[in-house]
């Protein structure tokens, strides 16, 4: 351990040496180019506005910014003449052949560019407010790479979707594909733009409408579960892909006035709710979400793309579950009929009707899984733990009636019952659990049972959170620690999908302990932050965390002068400290009715040999009232005291940097 920090410490001095050196240079370059620029301004504008090699623009306003603005969309102009013919006979049709009209798309089209690679074609400026002119060119050989641009991107989406419908995370894999065929439509010559898919040549304009509904056609829905509430009826879900529980799929469903939240399930676990009279129900008709409107606003160019190309709609993403036949009877769901997109891509896609739905009784009784951890962990998938001294299967019957009681609370609201329950750590975070958003139990848990240094976690308590002022809701697996010298439930989290904790229990060159430790750790990191618990998310931070967000990086040294560092190819550096990174979150917790974390695609890694010290690499989807994004989390933990984890390091970029990828525990 002290010589990794050793080479930590060195390291960082050798980048701060690099850096210091480049920036003076920096300097001196930028004082030079000023220098040299200046004499040849106007010369150099009027050599290009001549040259038909290039494409410009020219604005003058009272600020750089209003000049700029209108620089750039003369620029967009010439480009947009100059690529119209290449755009598809589908676009001239969205503008019902109207020469105005279409130019006006293909001009919106061009400018969706805008906000990513035209941004940086080359810029002149001179005058001074109020007066100010700025000139843009760029060379007509490089707008094709503006193009190659948003197609690698095209591309990028297809493969996040190949590889999420593969894992069975079937809201990932309909989002990516859905997102990837809108930004297929603000490219020219989108219908012969190719990608090589299971070593076949598919044209991209053709494959992704044809994957959407293919994706939707083998989802299949079983009513497991009729509840009787007040003035409403809940009906559970199962959810399958391919006789697969999905690991997430979103949908909202038409309570018999609204259309519903968007409810987003969880390993095959689901829930829709009826009005009225439960007589009178006879279907319940779903809608299965593929635009993710509410996460457009994660990538500019989608964001920018998709509100101003026209939207591709699937009318098979609508089903209808029959409840009129007998229970245990065997239904069939109703899909609509052919895609009305079909016209729009020149695609046919054949009726198809959806998989069977079953409905079945009700589950009256807790259960007790005994002796095993395949679905106390990961859902039936991993093998089973072996006893030692600090983690154990155990039967766990003791404590039914413990959790049973807590159960009851929940269903009659009537918390306070159940204080004695608790340690008053548990209350507290119990209380806070409760009151994320709506609770509703789902069904009647089953139960298993391990034993994990001096406590049982006991795994898991199916319910669904929604919000009142917010259009979504989560389905979430309770996990609760209980003190075994107590009796007393001292902590509660929200469990892994069972594709993520069984990632992670495939690491059997690390022993069972270590693997359970690091789901444990996870899984209260993900709790703490939809809970809000500002005091336990600090307590898990050294002093002198690393902690970097998207592309940029700078080091904290702490009361310890523990240091850590990037590569020096890696010196573009942003700050912040534990403090500034704990203020801001303060704010994002005080702004947002609730905060929410998906974790997918997880890769660990050990730090050396004699310490329980791992590099946690995360997909992360995060939900909140105001803002939502998707990126790749890396935190490095010190999992030496399992009730005390260190945090030394958090990473979050928003994408794969082309050069190194993801960051792991080998950058540091």
């Amino acid at each position: 351990m002290t010589n990794w920090m050793s080479v930590l410490q060195r390291r960082r001095r050798e980048i701060c040496i690099t850096a210091g050196g480049a920036k003076r240079n920096l300097r001196t370059l930028m004082l030079i180019g000023c220098l040299c620029v200046q004499p040849a301004f106007s010369q150099s504008v009027d050599e290009i506005k001549k040259n038909p090699h290039y494409y410009w623009g020219e604005g003058v306003g009272k600020t750089t910014a209003l000049a700029d603005k209108e620089a750039l969309s003369m620029l967009i102009g010439s480009i947009s003449v100059n690529v119209a013919s290449k755009f598809s006979v589908y676009s001239e049709q969205k503008t019902n052949g109207k020469k105005t009209d279409f130019k006006e798309y293909v001009n919106n089209l061009v400018q969706t560019h805008s906000n990513a690679t035209i941004k940086n074609t080359e810029i002149l400026s001179w005058g001074e407010e109020p007066e100010v002119h700025v000139f843009r060119f760029v060379k007509k050989s490089e707008v094709g790479k503006i193009f190659n641009e948003r197609e690698h991107k095209v591309k990028e989406f297809v493969k996040e979707a190949l590889v999420a419908e593969s894992k069975y995370q079937i809201a990932d894999a309909l989002r990516d594909y859905y997102w990837a065929l809108m930004l297929l439509q603000s490219l020219p010559n989108s219908e012969s733009i190719t990608m090589s898919i299971a070593d076949k040549t598919q044209k991209l304009d053709v494959f992704l409408p044809r994957q959407i509904n293919e994706l939707i056609e083998n989802l299949d829905f079983e009513v497991t579960e009729k509840q009787p509430d007040e003035n409403l009826t809940r009906y559970l879900l199962k959810i399958t892909y391919k006789n697969h529980p999905v690991v997430n799929c979103d949908y909202s469903f038409f309570d018999g006035r609204n259309w519903s939240l968007v409810t987003g399930a969880k390993d095959g676990k689901g829930m829709a709710e009826l009005v009225g009279d439960t007589t009178q129900h006879k279907d319940v008709r779903l809608k299965i979400e593929y635009a993710f409107e509410n996460e457009w606003k994660i990538d500019n160019e989608v964001n920018d793309v998709l509100n101003k190309v026209e939207p591709i709609i699937f009318k098979k993403s609508y089903a209808n579950v029959s409840l009129t036949n007998p229970v245990g009877a065997t239904l069939a769901v109703a899909l609509n009929a052919v895609v009305q997109n079909t016209v729009a891509l020149n695609t046919v896609v054949q009726n198809a009707v959806a998989p069977n739905v079953v409905v079945q009784n009700a589950i009256t009784k807790n259960t007790v899984v005994p002796n095993t951890v395949a679905q106390n962990i990961a859902d039936g998938t991993t093998v089973g733990v072996r006893a030692t001294a600090r983690v154990a299967p155990t039967d766990g019957s003791d404590y039914l009636p413990l959790l049973e009681r807590v159960e009851t609370a929940i269903r009659t609201k009537n918390y306070e019952s159940v204080r004695d329950c608790f340690t008053a750590e548990g209350y507290d975070i119990f209380t806070k659990l409760v009151r994320y958003g709506r609770a509703v139990i789902l069904s009647k848990p089953t139960y298993s049972f391990v034993k994990f240094e001096d406590g049982i976690l006991a795994r898991s308590l199916p319910m669904r959170f929604s919000f009142s002022n917010n259009r979504r809701a989560f389905v979430e697996d309770v996990v609760f620690n209980i003190s075994e010298s107590e009796g007393k439930i001292r902590s509660l989290s929200f469990a892994l999908s069972a594709n993520t904790s069984d990632d992670i229990m495939k690491y059997d060159q690390w022993g069972e302990y270590s693997r359970l430790a690091i789901i444990n750790f996870i899984e209260n990191y993900k709790t703490a932050y939809a809970l809000k618990r500002l005091d336990y998310i600090e307590s898990i931070f050294s002093d002198n965390a690393l902690i970097i967000v998207g592309k940029t990086v700078k080091n904290h040294v702490g009361a310890d002068n523990a240091k850590y560092a990037l590569p020096s190819n890696q010196t573009k550096l942003t700050q912040y400290t534990k403090e500034e990174y704990l203020k801001k979150l303060n704010t994002v917790f005080k702004s947002n009715e609730y905060v929410n974390l998906k974790f997918t695609d997880t890769g660990v890694k050990k730090a050396g040999t004699g310490s329980e010290i791992y590099g946690i690499q995360l997909k992360q989807d995060y939900f909140s009232t105001t803002y939502g994004d998707t990126g790749y989390l890396f935190l490095m933990v010190d999992l030496n005291k399992t009730e005390e984890p260190v945090i030394h390091i958090r990473t979050w970029q928003p994408e794969k940097d082309p050069d190194f990828g993801l960051y792991d525990i080998s950058n540091f």
